[in-house]
C-alpha cells in the first residue's frame, strides 16, 4: 500500500484530503508542523509526500529543500500545496524538487488525480500481472490477452485497462475516481455511468463473482479462494 506523508497545519483540510486519500486506499500519515513532517518523512519510508507550504515552524520551501538534499527521500514524490498563487512562488518549488503544485482552494477530486498521476509517471506497478493467473483468470498481458477457464475473453482497450487495475489491486476496493483517472486520465466527457457500464461488460466476459461493488466507493476484484 502506498504511503503518503500529509504536512498540512489546516486540520480541516488535513481531515478532508486524508479522508478522501484512504478512500483511494493510501495510507495517510498527517504532520500538523513542519519539524515534524520533515523528521517524519526522513525516516517513515515514505512514497508520497503532499507538502503546505506556509507552516507555523519551517516552511515548505525549506522542508522540500532538505528533502532532496537527503539521499534517504531525494526521488520522493512531492506534491506543494499552499495559498500562494503567484508565478514566482510555483517556480521556486519546482525548481527545489516538488513534482506539482495545487493552489488552495483546490477540488480534493483534482489532488486525488494529480497523485494518481505523479505515481504513475514515479513508480511502477506494485503489483505485475503480466503472467497472473488465479485458476479462473489468466492475463498474458504483453500479448494484450485474458483467458477464462482456459478461453479467451476478447475486450476493448478501456475494458482491459479497468481490469489490470482491478487485478493489480486485487482485494482492495477502487474507487470510481481513481477509476476515472487511471483509464480515462479524467477525461471531461467520461461520467461515472461510463465506469459502470464498462464493468457491466466485464462481468458478462469474466462472470459476475470476481467483481464486487463496494456502494459509495467503487470496485473489487476478488481472487477465488482454494476452496470454491
Amino acid at each position: 500500500m502506498t504511503k503518503i506523508a500529509l504536512i498540512e497545519d489546516d486540520t480541516d483540510i488535513a481531515f478532508t484530503v486524508r479522508l478522501n486519500l484512504e478512500r483511494e486506499n493510501y495510507r495517510v500519515t498527517v504532520y500538523a508542523d513542519g519539524h515534524e513532517g520533515l523528521v517524519g518523512v526522513q525516516g517513515g519510508g515514505f512514497d508520497f509526500v503532499i507538502l503546505d507550504l506556509n507552516l507555523p515552524d519551517v516552511d515548505g520551501l525549506t522542508i522540500c529543500r532538505e528533502l532532496r538534499r537527503d539521499p534517504l527521500t531525494t526521488s520522493v514524490p512531492i506534491l506543494m500545496l499552499t495559498a500562494r498563487g503567484s508565478e514566482r512562488d510555483r517556480i521556486t518549488g519546482l525548481e527545489l524538487g516538488a513534482d506539482d503544485y495545487l493552489t488552495k482552494p483546490f477540488a480534493v477530486r483534482e489532488l486525488t488525480a494529480r497523485v494518481a498521476a505523479i505515481l504513475r509517471r514515479t513508480q511502477k506497478p506494485s503489483t505485475d500481472v503480466s503472467g497472473y493467473d488465479d485458476g479462473e483468470l489468466r492475463i498474458d498481458e504483453k500479448a494484450f490477452r485474458v483467458y477464462h477457464f482456459g478461453n479467451e475473453v476478447k475486450l476493448a482497450k478501456k475494458e482491459l485497462e479497468l481490469l489490470l487495475l482491478l487485478v493489480r489491486n486485487r482485494g482492495s476496493v477502487v474507487s470510481r475516481d481513481r477509476i476515472l483517472s487511471e483509464v480515462w486520465q479524467m477525461s471531461d466527457d467520461v461520467e461515472t455511468r461510463t465506469v459502470d457500464a464498462h464493468i457491466r461488460n466485464l462481468r458478462k466476459k469474466i462472470g459476475t463473482e470476481r467483481i464486487t461493488t463496494v456502494v459509495g466507493f467503487g470496485y473489487r476484484y476478488d481472487p477465488p479462494t482454494l476452496s470454491s
